[in-house]
């Protein structure tokens, strides 16, 4: 009988706290993937709470919001989570700064490390290089819409151009160099490290840097407003923090 009544008494709490768990949907732009990996289930067992992360590119994740898909948190470059705000789909005031991240260069592992100290070397890297990948402009990648307009910058399109390969996302086109399709990669370092069977080679010379500062917002017409800052809040945490530094992002200090 006692045995009877602790199952049931069981039961009825798991009842309770399902009854009570939320269920949140984020959107995130792809450079966050490898940092959020765990999140779901890390989130899961510090609060109940189950997470749904959709990932795209900037540009996918605010066409996305724009029509209409339903999220509680979207984490975008501040640019864009500015314009999100003004056009009432993100909660104003809501908005935080969650990590910053730098453009780099990687190798598939085990090649050389090709020399891009300077501005000079590292277009040398681009014109030897047999082949390039790298995020599809077209998609909305923030890096991919970056580097397009430096290598024309750089005065090596014409002859650079016809090397690049693009892919959907900058994790993509790394995955892409691990299994050899390309000889080198270049997009955010937050998309490079957590790729195996690449080696990041180092980020870009600083004068010609893009600094993305990606951050997050709750959706106005979020269903659990409450829960979606609890998460908003556990994303300036230590536990998420941690993962984004390894994962090739700087923190963002709170005096910032």
């Amino acid at each position: 009988m006692k045995s009877k009544t602790g199952l049931l008494l069981a039961t009825l709490l798991v009842m309770m706290q399902s009854a009570h768990a939320a269920d949140l949907i984020v959107l995130s732009a792809a450079a966050m993937k490898g940092a959020l990996e765990n999140l779901p289930e890390q989130y899961l067992a510090a609060t109940g709470d189950h997470v749904r992360l959709v990932y795209g590119t900037a540009g996918q994740v605010r066409d996305r919001a724009v029509s209409g898909q339903a999220f509680d948190l979207v984490i975008v470059p501040s640019e864009p989570l500015a314009k999100l705000t003004e056009r009432h789909l993100v909660e104003k005031g809501s908005q935080v700064d969650i990590a910053r991240v730098r453009l780099g260069v990687a190798v598939k592992a085990g090649a050389a490390l090709p020399g891009i100290n300077d501005d000079q070397a590292f277009t040398k890297v681009l014109l030897d290089a047999p082949s390039i990948g790298m995020a599809d402009p077209a998609t909305g990648a923030t890096s991919g819409i970056y580097l397009a307009r430096l290598i024309d910058r750089l005065g090596v399109g014409g002859t650079v151009g016809l090397k690049v390969k693009y892919y959907p996302e900058g994790q993509t086109a790394m995955e892409a160099m691990a299994r050899g399709e390309v000889s080198l990669g270049l997009g955010q370092i937050s998309e490079i490290k957590p790729v195996h069977g690449v080696t990041l080679v180092g980020p870009i010379p600083e004068d010609l840097q893009l600094v993305t500062t990606y951050a997050a917002g709750i959706g106005t017409k979020s269903e659990r407003p409450d829960a979606a800052k609890k998460l908003l809040s556990y994303l300036t945490g230590p536990t998420v923090q941690t993962s984004l530094k390894a994962n090739g992002f700087d923190l963002v200090l709170p005096a910032n």
